[in-house]
């Protein structure tokens, strides 16, 4: 049986979606200088002067039911593709950091290419992540080289589906990537291996020139990521409801302009919101409040037929510590029990995701491996009550030498942490290990393990990647 927690009813669930259409229909979304602003406008949608475009509630209507249910995202190989069809969760990073918490130092500092290098190595090597995002930003590039150099060195140190974050400012060159990855674009459009994220501006805009990329992208089969972050009490209302509402008419509107553009374009709904810490100052993603929105954002896209993404394992956490654990559990728990199609926030990820730490990624792969066992709950059948089993070792036996013991173990009936410890306390002293060296160990291990297989993609394709996003010596 698998696992799924309800947070709102049908008729609560319902009053948000109403909301956001309202909201649409009668306040609008701001996409200043998109080109979809004249499809929308042909459509049925009212469009002023600043580029603002109120949307009938059929209109929006029409986008919902020309979303796909069942969204992919190509590995390099079969064996790695993301299939969101709602039968299971699956992980990514976060993104963007420009700072990495040291792994020698344990100071923060500007992020690096050898930070992202490093740290794309580890993700492609973590079985329990399944994207990777652009996630970190090399401050030592050049800033109008940078772009490309971090695309070259996603797409040679994982064979996972990639997501690009930040709105290519070389289109020309991204498609051309697409071809060299894909072969094709018929072949991109069959097997997507990049996505792209495009993500509101809180409360009601989306950048016009990004809007025009993703529509671009669409149309070329890639899935568009569509974001909305609002901060509650900041660029959202103060309740929990009222940011449900906000966010919901955000990733609407940002959807029906993309598939006015670009019908029946793969789209996930992805809800990230925060909250405004008032002592602070500061943007809290680690909060209980975006836990719950974030679930409840779930179940009204489900409802509505789009794959959902929720940012489960995030944390305000300065450092991996008692704050990092319990705020990650519990936001995973929540999303995997809800049954998001995708959960990010975590893998890496501390300080409201502004700071990478490379060890952190084997800690969050566990937090997310224990989340996922337990929502695959407990299967109830005849085979496992194991009545012949209980009749055959009697009372006062054991069950250890009993195949079945062995063969389920094996199959992984019961969840085996490699980060924590199950030790006695004498021998766990006695070895001398704490979590944070285990973890270590992990990224070691990765490490090493690249050094002996080398990289990803073949040499040919590696050549004409180099080319194309003018990589030297130095950065490769």
């Amino acid at each position: 049986m698998t696992v799924r927690v309800q947070w709102l009813t049908a008729g609560e669930r319902d009053a948000v979606y109403e909301e956001a259409l309202r909201i649409l229909e009668t306040v609008g979304m701001r996409m200043r200088g998109a080109r979809a602003l004249a499809a929308l406008r042909e459509a049925g949608a009212q469009v002023d002067a600043d580029g603002t475009a109120r949307l009938p509630t059929e209109l929006v209507e029409r986008a919902v039911a020309a979303c796909p249910r069942d969204v992919l995202m190509a590995g390099e190989e079969p064996s790695l593709d993301v299939r969101l069809d709602g039968s299971r969760t699956f992980f990514n990073c976060s993104g963007c950091a420009a700072k990495t918490l040291d792994q020698e130092t344990g100071v923060v500092r500007p992020s690096t290419l050898a930070d992202l290098r490093d740290g794309t190595v580890v993700m492609d090597a973590t079985p329990e992540l399944d994207v990777v995002w652009t996630f970190l930003t090399a401050t030592d590039v050049p800033l109008e080289r940078r772009e490309l150099v971090e695309y070259y060195t996603y797409l040679t140190e994982t064979a996972k589906p990639v997501v690009f974050l930040d709105c290519p400012e070389k289109t020309d060159h991204v498609r051309r990537i697409v071809e060299i990855v894909s072969g094709d674009l018929d072949r991109f459009r069959q097997r997507p291996r990049l996505s792209l994220l495009c993500a509101a501006r809180s409360p009601l805009e989306v950048n016009g020139r990004l809007l025009d990329v993703a529509c671009e992208f669409a149309s070329l089969g890639a899935p568009i990521w569509i974001y909305s972050m609002p901060i509650s009490g900041a660029t959202a209302p103060v309740t929990p409801a009222g940011t449900l509402a906000l966010m919901w008419s955000e990733v609407l509107g940002t959807l029906t302009a993309v598939q006015t553009e670009a019908p029946g374009a793969p789209v996930l709904a992805c809800c990230g919101p925060g909250i405004l810490d008032m002592r602070s100052t500061t943007m809290s993603l680690g909060n209980l409040e975006s836990t719950l929105m974030g679930a409840a954002a779930v179940e009204i896209g489900h409802h509505l037929g789009i794959p959902v993404h929720n940012s489960g394992l995030s944390t305000d956490a300065k450092h991996l510590g008692l704050q990092a654990g319990y705020e990650k559990g519990l936001k995973v728990a929540a999303t995997v029990a809800t049954g998001a199609d995708m959960c990010s926030g975590g893998f890496g990820f501390l300080d409201s995701s502004s700071t990478f730490s490379l060890r952190t990624i084997p800690v969050d792969a566990e937090i997310a491996g224990m989340a996922v066992r337990m929502a695959r709950g407990i299967e109830v059948s005849p085979e496992t009550l194991m009545g012949d089993a209980i009749a055959r070792v009697g009372v006062g036996g054991d069950f250890l030498r009993e195949k079945e013991t062995r063969r389920r173990v094996r199959a992984g009936e019961h969840f085996v942490p490699r980060i924590g410890s199950r030790l006695p306390f004498e021998q766990w002293i006695d070895e001398g290990r704490t979590e944070v060296d285990a973890a270590d160990d992990v990224v070691r291990d990765a490490l090493a393990a690249r050094e002996e297989r080398g990289p990803h993609l073949s040499d040919d394709q590696r050549r004409a990647l180099a080319e194309v996003c003018g990589m030297t010596a130095a950065t490769r």
